[in-house]
């Protein structure tokens, strides 16, 4: 397993990716899209294994949530975030024994029940799905399996030549692995997302709304684990639980008192703080 991460970029503050403003990662590759792509996918340009992304490591990303995460609150979206499962859980798991108020919110266009049973496992087949993939599962997966013969790959620049199987069968995740994602990750969005099902008839996501389309879950991912099951909301029923409830106005989760604006003393301050740092460099 490598302890580098690969990313397209990275938002701050957005708010239709969890609860909250969060703090969004936006991993590289996802082989759905390389494969069959889910149609009205607001993401192509996270498909693909090649081209250009940026690489950190699991410590740098910590760092970077500590340093920027001011309400706590951070999303991995993609792409397709759970093929580097093991590299996340190591990143949640430290930042949640830092500062147990981080809140993770996680999508995958794959089934988390099927996960849990069976892991995540796939086929690479050169000419179908190029040496960029081949190299990232490389890095991403436990076991791989090399199939029929090897072929030499020159280095344009001269060095020794390289040998890479023409078709590999990785295991990217065994069930442990996703369990053990699963124990830090609060909130996972699960499922493809499908257009003809989408949940809202604006051309963006209404503020607040993070889930696509109604085929979707948001699955609840240490209940989850601690119960031996699967334990979720279907989409449409979260959404509308969530315009009903009264929000925290620092992390976005639900009020439980009676007209007041924060959910405990810690938000209260973070947000203080925050709308200080805003003001002082001309901000909202």
């Amino acid at each position: 397993m490598t302890h580098t991460l690969r990313f397209m970029g990275v938002n701050r503050d957005t708010v239709t990716a969890g609860p909250g403003k969060r703090l969004e990662f936006f991993t590289k590759g996802c082989i759905r899209g390389v494969v069959a792509p889910c149609q009205g996918c607001f993401n192509e340009s996270t498909w693909t294994f090649e081209g250009l992304s940026r690489e950190l490591t699991v410590d740098e990303v910590v760092q970077i949530c500590d340093e920027t995460a001011w309400n706590r609150q951070v999303t991995f979206c993609g792409g397709e975030p759970i093929l580097q499962a093991r590299s996340l859980a190591a990143v949640a798991k430290r930042l949640k024994e830092r500062d147990s108020s981080f809140n993770f919110v996680m999508y995958t266009a794959y089934k988390l029940d099927t996960l849990m049973k069976y892991g995540l496992k796939f086929t690479w087949v050169k000419d179908k799905h190029g040496q960029a993939m081949y190299d990232a599962l490389k890095e991403y997966s436990s076991h791989i399996e090399h199939v029929g013969e090897s072929i030499e790959i020159t280095s344009v620049y001269g060095e020794d030549a390289d040998f890479y199987p023409t078709k590999a069968h990785f295991t990217i995740l065994t069930p442990d692995d996703v369990k053990e994602l699963m124990k830090f990750i609060d909130l996972i969005v699960d499922g493809d997302y499908q257009q003809g099902k989408r949940l809202t008839t604006s051309t963006y996501m209404h503020d607040g709304w993070f889930i696509g389309s109604s085929n979707q879950r948001v699955i609840h991912g240490p209940l989850s684990v601690y119960k031996d099951k699967l334990i979720y909301t279907p989409a449409a029923e979260y959404n509308s639980w969530l315009s009903h409830i009264e929000k925290c106005k620092c992390c976005g989760h639900e009020v439980f008192l009676e007209d007041a604006p924060f959910c405990d003393i810690t938000c209260s301050k973070r947000y203080k703080k925050r709308q200080s740092e805003m003001t002082s460099i001309g901000g909202a």
